[in-house]
């Protein structure tokens, strides 16, 4: 199965030809990591995988030919770990608990709406990297064992007390022919039962909240012959399974092991709570200096000039180096390992030809880097000071220590996000409230006026203000909803696109246009964003048409045509608000949705800005184009199209 970096490519099988693209479509739109495809039939989606590789299949149950439960029994022969997610109207508690016997792993039913697709996006983006973990948790298995087999302790893994694992130290140690002589055989048939005739101390160790167990035992050679050795063990996960995991020794090197395994959990603790990348490094020198065993050693973390910067360093290491150097990208040794992201031990570093200073006092060093974050480097004044052992808990230690940085990095990044949003909000909050105390402070005085005069005055003009003093008053609530809420929409419901037409032509001022309604279709819209919508490709349609009218009233005789006529029709997948006014210029087609863009001098350039902002919410596309009679045409895609009823 192939993966993306972050990207996931997933395979829609229904035999509804325009469901299945719907589904990819509403997929891509849900999210947009998702990469998606239909396909009609479970013959077509075997071929697919034929020539593709997918991370995710979506699949219909009632299919002709090849069902939903048999083409997952084909795709399982092929792939056991390929998700596969059953996504069918033909709900029933019998189909779902054949479906979970057949191994799907997951069962959704077919609802109406576009929320469905939200779930089912969120149930294949957490089945991916379900699967994606364990990928990578086998990944982890495979270094751990190159790890193991290379360390010079003897380390057996077992679960449920038989050995599952044992590393090329143990088969030299028990004299066993192979790791496979030593694999089935029970835990307590190699380690001998304590004194007190229990193994408790080796089979489970985290109790009271203990990381690891150490106990003096009898070993038990294949031959018969018995060793008395100490045993670290600790729990583990191995393929899947609970275990645990023996590191055995000599009794003579137990003390070391013991401090160092302490000090490796102790630092990995403190590293894992820190909240700056400086204390992250303080934290890594000291623990490298108990767990190595060397306390000259200094961390450099990557700076904004791209530089390896030293940030913290022991006092052993400044009395070797003196002031520690800040590393530049050059052929040193360093950015070498750097590069590489491989630790590395050079016995002499004299010998190497990448060294900068030949004469330097150090002799042999360590290498470790912690990913793209730095390095940490352990010095000595001895040629060949760090053996295997050194290596393997220098790698440990430099693992914890990118995890714990990359952290302290998520931790900037959403804190800056959390302060650039929050100072956003303020700036919108203030905005709203002054814009609606400077507006309805003149409104109501004007309200106000208007009563006395009707008292005074029998006007038909007076009706016509007051409804336009109340349409005023209506869309400083739309702009202070606007402001507070954004990219956001209220409840959904189901809208009758024609009469929600009508009732905005009803509300604009529109003179001498005219309005041509092409369609019954219903879609899922927040009412009151729809009609904001709407309205404002009205008003821009006739205030947009009203200076190219005054033109050709001069020069031409429009033989009464209206001045402008507007049209609302449906296209596939949503539905088309056309014109045939002067149309806007294809250069400037992307421009007009921006804040402040006017043709008109008295225009306010918010109109088509509101209307993106209100179709981005929808999760609709709209696209300018030119209509049919050279006019402006706005095309809305990714509509929540109601079916005929």
């Amino acid at each position: 199965m192939g993966h993306v970096a972050s990207g996931v490519t997933v395979l829609c099988v229904d035999d509804e030809p325009s469901y299945a693209d719907l589904i990819a479509t509403h997929l891509e739109r849900k999210d947009t990591a998702i990469d998606a495809t239909g396909v009609t039939s479970a013959t077509d989606g075997l071929s697919y995988l034929d020539e593709h590789d997918v991370d995710c299949i979506v699949s219909d149950y009632d299919m002709p030919g090849i069902d939903g439960l048999e083409f997952l029994e084909t795709v399982r022969a092929r792939d056991p770990d390929m998700p596969f997610l059953l996504f069918t109207s033909q709900g029933s508690e019998s189909l779902a608990s054949e479906a979970v016997t057949a191994g799907v792993t997951d069962y959704i039913q077919k609802t109406h709406g576009s929320q469905q697709y939200a779930v089912l996006a969120h149930r294949i983006r957490n089945a991916v990297e379900r699967v994606r973990a364990k990928a990578t948790a086998d990944a982890a298995q495979e270094r751990t064992k190159r790890i193991l087999d290379a360390t010079s302790d003897s380390v057996l893994i077992s679960v449920a007390d038989t050995v599952v694992y044992a590393n090329p130290a143990a088969v030299d140690l028990f004299g066993a022919a192979n790791s496979d002589d030593l694999c089935g055989r029970p835990l307590t048939g190699l380690v001998e039962p304590t004194t007190d005739g229990g193994t408790d101390t080796v089979e489970h160790v985290v109790k009271d909240d203990q990381t690891a167990g150490y106990v003096e035992q009898t070993i038990r050679t294949l031959a018969g012959n018995t060793i008395r050795a100490s045993v670290t063990a600790c729990d583990v996960t191995w393929d899947s399974e609970d275990g645990t995991v023996s590191v055995i020794s000599d009794r003579s090197d137990i003390d070391e092991r013991e401090h160092r395994l302490e000090a490796l959990h102790e630092a990995t603790r403190q590293l894992m709570a820190a909240e700056v990348r400086n204390e992250v490094a303080g934290i890594g020198v000291n623990a490298a200096a108990d767990i190595i065993g060397l306390d000259a050693n200094a961390v450099h973390l990557i700076n904004d000039d791209g530089e390896l910067e030293p940030v913290a360093a022991t006092a052993a290491a400044r009395e070797l180096v003196g002031d520690i150097p800040t590393l530049r990208p050059s052929d040193s040794i360093a950015w070498r390992v750097y590069e590489s992201g491989e630790a590395t031990a050079v016995p002499d570093v004299r010998l190497d030809s990448d060294v900068q200073n030949p004469e330097t006092p150090i002799r042999s060093e360590l290498y470790l880097p912690l990913g793209k974050h730095g390095i940490l480097i352990a010095a000595s004044a001895t040629v060949d000071a760090f053996n295997e052992a050194d290596i393997v808990a220098g790698r440990i230690l430099a693992a914890n220590m990118e995890v714990a940085l990359a952290a302290v990095e998520r931790d900037r990044q959403l804190r800056d996000r959390e302060q650039e949003l929050s100072t956003q909000n303020d700036r919108l909050e203030q905005f709203a409230t002054v814009v609606s105390h400077d507006l309805r402070n003149p409104l109501n005085v004007a309200i106000g006026r208007l009563e006395a005069v009707k008292e005074e005055h029998d006007d038909k003009n007076i009706a016509a203000i007051e409804q336009a003093l109340d349409r005023m008053q209506t869309l400083i609530d739309d702009l202070l909803l606007l402001a507070r809420t954004g990219d956001s929409v209220a409840e959904m419901e189901t809208v009758a696109l024609a009469t929600a037409v009508t009732d905005c032509w009803e509300v604009v001022d529109t003179g001498d246009a005219a309005l041509v309604v092409d369609t019954d279709r219903k879609i899922q819209a927040d009412m009151t964003r729809l009609k904001q919508l709407l309205e404002n490709l009205i008003r821009n349609a006739v205030e947009h048409s009203a200076t190219d009218s005054q033109l050709q009233s001069e020069g031409a005789d429009r033989h009464g045509s209206p001045a402008v006529t507007i049209t609302v029709t449906e296209i596939p997948d949503g539905f088309a608000v056309s014109d045939d006014g002067p149309g806007v210029p294809e250069s400037d087609r992307e421009t007009v949705f921006e804040s402040g863009y006017s043709t008109t001098t008295d225009g306010t350039g918010f109109g088509l800005s509101i209307v993106s902002q209100i179709a981005a919410a929808h999760d609709w596309t709209v696209t300018l184009t030119e209509s049919d009679t050279g006019g402006a045409r706005f095309e809305f895609t990714g509509v929540d199209v109601i079916a005929g009823e």
